[in-house]
């Protein structure tokens, strides 16, 4: 059975730092990071969406492919999109260079879902993680607020209260090298990613 949530895989971003091509479909291991995503999206989630800057380059893959509404391109207006397409309630929402997103980790997160919070986040040693959270559709208009003001930090426009906040202590007893965290941003991160690809669990 598959949640009734939506995984939101966002891959608008410049790739700047990674030349050489869209670093979605770079290989960890076996397979590009979008395979892995979207492969384990597919198993947990009953809908599947990928916000994308072009379209035309994610033709063939079984999920909804959308576009930015607010023309800002960074990830708050990709987290908007991806709410806004979403025919779910709730969205597990990731950055499309994560090659190691945890099954376990995921299914706690949307476990914690609770009527009076709009977002469940992790709360690790850096911080709070916006890019492996799972987000209610009620924060669509705080989001829209926010765009328009031009403050485009995902974690700005959380209110408190409406937060439920997950312990990296929880976290840990499900993937204790927090690899769920990382991401590729640069050629020695990929370099690494794939040197923890070959290392067995």
């Amino acid at each position: 059975m598959k949640y009734d949530c939506t995984g939101v895989i966002l891959a608008g971003g410049k790739n700047s730092r990674l030349p050489g091509g869209k670093k979605t479909f770079r290989r960890v291991g076996d397979e590009m990071m979008l395979t892995r995503i979207y492969s384990l999206f597919s198993k947990l989630f009953s809908e599947v969406i990928i916000v994308v800057n072009d379209p035309k380059d994610f033709v063939g893959w079984d999920m909804m492919v959308v576009t930015d509404i607010h023309p800002s391109r960074c990830a708050l207006a990709g987290l908007h999109a991806g709410l806004f397409y979403s025919s779910n309630p709730w969205a597990y929402v990731t950055a499309c260079d994560v090659p190691f997103a945890n099954e376990q980790v995921i299914r706690h997160l949307v476990s914690q879902r609770t009527p009076w919070a709009e977002v469940v986040i992790p709360r690790t040693e850096d911080g709070l993680e916006p890019l492996a959270a799972v987000y209610s559709k009620g924060c669509i208009p705080l989001i829209e607020t926010n765009l328009e003001k031009k403050k485009f930090m995902i974690k700005k426009f959380f209110k408190k209260k409406k937060i439920k906040e997950i312990p990296v202590s929880d976290l840990k007893k499900l993937d204790p090298s927090m690899q769920f965290m990382f991401n590729v941003n640069t050629p020695e991160d990929l370099k690494t990613a794939r040197s923890m690809a070959k290392i067995p669990k």
